[in-house]
């Protein structure tokens, strides 16, 4: 029986983290041990994954989708030569400087599973299915939606109930041919929900100086269908920047339009507890500096859809 390389990943919770790691498994042509994980969290679970194993007896270990520069003192506990870094986040390939031992594919692309794909160069191993749920994938993570039902896709990731990889691995491994009735039923559904969410939005905004250029800002309440409700009202309202307020997690979703450049990390660290995530989507805890914030804001007309 072959060796098989002793290896851990580290990924994102998210449709693009989960395509990263099928495209490890796939290149390793293993199914591997794996913890999915938020920015906001990296520090606690891999801390925790940290004090109880030992990372140099790992042959590899993979972090997937993650900017862990943003967490205090990981990088300096994961530097190290069987340590493989691949992200695409601006803020990330920034400071990615800051590794000298781990290996690093920190660069600027649409998606970590396309960085995955390429490095390991898959295209001469993967199915057409599976290359078509790669360019899904990264069509959904970069936002362009020119590959078909790449949207649905990812509305079918995020229906999962418990662990949504080993669902999406199950469902999607052997790559994408069609979806079946019961995931069609799940699409209908959401849309229609989407669509009486959209119906109903109690909208508000305000313009303030941010980085200074006056940023026209829309702040709706929702709790679900966050990043849909988010293009939502930034295309339909013309704003530069979406606020997302779900009272249900006490948290806001933040979003910009595609020609805004504000530093969406920065300005979450400034409105939130917890506040943070990446340059152009973020969020955090609605706390007193929030609460005073968003007396700013004035009701505005509802646009009809």
């Amino acid at each position: 029986m072959p060796h098989k390389n002793k290896i851990h990943v580290f990924t994102d919770c998210d449709l693009d983290g989960a395509g990263a790691y099928l495209m490890l498994c796939l290149a390793t042509k293993q199914k591997l041990p794996y913890t999915t994980l938020r920015v906001v969290d990296a520090a606690e679970k891999i801390g925790a994954w940290l004090d109880n194993n030992d990372l140099q007896s790992y042959d590899r270990v993979y972090i997937a989708d993650l900017d862990i520069s943003q967490s205090p003192g990981l990088i300096e506990r994961l530097d190290h030569p069987n340590v493989t870094v691949i992200d695409h986040h601006k803020q990330h390939i920034d400071s990615k400087d800051r590794y000298n031992h781990a290996d690093t594919m920190i660069r600027t692309d649409t998606s970590t599973t396309k960085i995955v794909y390429k490095m390991f160069n898959l295209s001469e191993s993967l199915s057409s299915e599976q290359k078509l749920l790669v360019l899904m994938v990264d069509d959904y993570d970069s936002y362009k939606f020119k590959v078909p039902k790449s949207h649905e896709l990812n509305i079918i990731f995020w229906s999962y109930q418990g662990d949504r990889i080993a669902k999406f691995i199950d469902e999607f491994g052997i790559g994408f041919v069609s979806f079946n009735q019961q995931q069609q039923n799940i699409i209908q559904f959401y849309n229609k929900k989407l669509h009486n969410i959209k119906s109903n939005l109690d909208v508000h905004t305000t313009s303030i100086s941010i980085q200074g250029k006056t940023r026209r800002i829309v702040a709706v309440f929702a709790d679900s269908c966050i990043n849909d409700v988010a293009d939502y009202i930034i295309k339909n309202y013309k704003c530069d920047i979406g606020m997302v307020i779900n009272l249900r997690s006490n948290k806001v979703s933040i979003r910009r339009s595609q020609s805004d450049q504000t530093d969406l990390n920065k300005l979450a660290e400034k409105l939130f507890d917890q506040g943070g995530g990446h340059v152009d989507a973020s969020g955090g805890v609605i706390c007193e500096k929030f609460l005073a914030f968003s007396k700013l804001f004035e009701p505005m007309k509802i646009k009809q859809i």
